[in-house]
């Protein structure tokens, strides 16, 4: 005989293990790419403080220091990596007083690149070494352009450098669960829109930031077509040359749109790509570097 007072017991319980269940699946909440990048990159979100310091028109040693709380490591990775002999606070006033800030920011900046290309899983073929690599010649590149441009050198190295930051929002992305494992050219607009959207957040200039939020438009939709027709033949060339193994430059010709835009001749283009390539000092065993 069927107990049915024990049955309806039994779904009840697994009716309420089931709402338990989903309750705590809603409840879980992947972190945003802004709260991955102030744990991981201390320097990325100092660099927007350090550019609004410079602007200020007395900044004391206070200043600096309140600057780079943020992350209570911070200063001394900053202190070690410069060379420097002494403790955070006589560091602080060794910039304030002798150095300048610009040093500071350029320090900020190297450091910079040693934190923001770790990649949390390496997928679609692409590994730090690759990404960092990259990014770094394409920082140098477009800096080269500072003539032709009304912009500050750091801006254009910003502007190349975080480029194809996008990947690294995927991986990071992809590694918090917020996104599938699918691959980067399925979601790279969703990534550009995220990495945009922090970036802004963390207060980089918006001529950084539209740069990036403009590299899937058409060129003649961006508001800055000359820096956005350079970046992309150059991220062009240097993908091609990590994908085949090849020499760089060889192969597919540069997108004659693009050559036009920023009024130099492919041959111009590729010898200052070449030059950079070979005198980045970093990662080894890259095809064009054999």
């Amino acid at each position: 005989k069927i107990n049915k007072t024990n049955i309806l017991k039994s779904l009840i319980l697994n009716k309420k293990m089931l709402l338990e269940t989903e309750s705590r699946t809603i409840n879980i909440e992947t972190p945003s790419l802004y709260e991955i990048l102030v744990e991981t990159s201390p320097t990325l979100i100092l660099l927007p403080k350090l550019e609004a310091l410079i602007n200020k028109e007395e900044p004391t040693l206070e200043d600096i220091l309140v600057t780079c709380s943020h992350d209570e490591g911070l200063l001394t990775k900053l202190t070690r990596r410069s060379g420097f002999v002494g403790n955070e606070e006589q560091f602080a006033k060794d910039i304030l007083f002798k150095k300048g800030l610009g040093f500071l920011k350029s320090l900020a900046i190297r450091t910079m690149n040693q934190e923001i290309f770790e990649l949390p899983l390496g997928l679609n073929g692409m590994s730090t070494q690759l990404i960092k690599r990259r990014s770094v010649i394409l920082a140098r590149f477009l800096k080269r352009f500072v003539g032709d441009l009304d912009r500050e050198p750091d801006d254009l190295y910003l502007a190349g450098l975080l480029y194809n930051f996008s990947y690294l929002t995927y991986e990071h992305m992809v590694h918090a669960g917020s996104f599938p494992e699918q691959t980067f050219k399925e979601v790279r607009e969703a990534c550009t829109g995220i990495t945009f959207s922090s970036l802004s957040q963390i207060g980089f200039e918006p001529y950084v930031t539209t740069i990036i939020e403009d590299s899937m438009r058409d060129l003649y939709e961006t508001r800055n077509p000359f820096e956005q027709a350079l970046l992309r033949i150059a991220n062009e060339v240097l993908e091609r040359a990590e994908q085949s193994n090849a020499t760089l430059g060889r192969g597919k010709a540069m997108d004659r749109n693009l050559l036009d835009a920023t009024g130099y001749s492919e041959r111009e283009i590729l010898h200052s790509l070449k030059e950079l390539s070979k005198n980045y000092k970093g990662a080894t065993n890259v095809p064009w570097q054999r």
